[in-house]
């Protein structure tokens, strides 16, 4: 098995699903710009403390992996039930990113807060959502590919062969997602409250 074959193949097979994600993405993350201003007192205060807390960075880090590994199964679970809460997630993360972009640039230093606490693990992490998202998608076209066949008169054995393929790409892209998710989790304990902390005297020096 070539793994770079079976990556690309996955991508490229279910290209129409990750349109449809990188829509509901952009759509979350222009509403998150928009309400910025009219959210900031209810949300910032949350993000800032969950951004900035914290000085057992390898333990945060840890943390930070077991939460969004512990999420990626969970929509991938999740999802059986007609994709929904995939649905439902790609478009909150989009929410949050375009919520904090919104609110951050608006002020004279809060660009460089937002490229320096989100880009760095944000580069991984956001593949990594739109993988473990599509895997999600993918187990439900499976599980109802199967069922629509077996309804049809094939046998269990023969539903499955005629579907097993779109359960190996829900495998692998949920796979790469979790290697991602384990880059991003390091990256965001270990670097990230480090950059943010060199900033913070940085602009409290000048």
């Amino acid at each position: 098995m070539n793994i770079k074959n079976e990556i690309k193949e996955a991508l490229i097979e279910n290209k129409r699903i990750f349109e449809l994600l990188i829509l509901l993405f952009v759509f979350g993350m222009l509403l998150g710009w928009i309400m910025a201003d009219d959210i900031a007192s209810v949300l910032m205060p949350v993000l800032k403390e969950a951004l900035l807390e914290g000085n057992e960075t390898s333990i945060d880090a840890f943390q930070i992996i077991s939460h969004n590994i512990t999420t990626a199964i969970t929509v991938l679970l999740l999802s059986v039930f007609f994709a929904i809460f995939a649905i439902i997630s790609i478009t909150v993360n989009g929410f949050v990113i375009g919520f904090m972009g919104g609110y951050t640039v608006k002020s004279i230093n809060g660009l460089a807060f937002f490229l320096i606490l989100i880009v760095p693990h944000g580069i991984f992490e956001v593949p990594a959502l739109f993988l473990s998202t599509a895997s999600g998608i993918l187990l439900f076209l499976f599980i109802f590919r199967v069922l629509k066949d077996k309804y049809n008169k094939y046998s269990f054995k023969e539903a499955y062969e005629r579907n097993k393929k779109t359960l190996k790409h829900m495998v692998v892209l949920f796979l790469v997602s979790i290697v991602l998710f384990l880059i991003a989790g390091l990256i965001e304990g270990f670097v990230t409250p480090h950059l943010g902390n060199m900033l913070s005297l940085h602009i409290s020096g000048q």
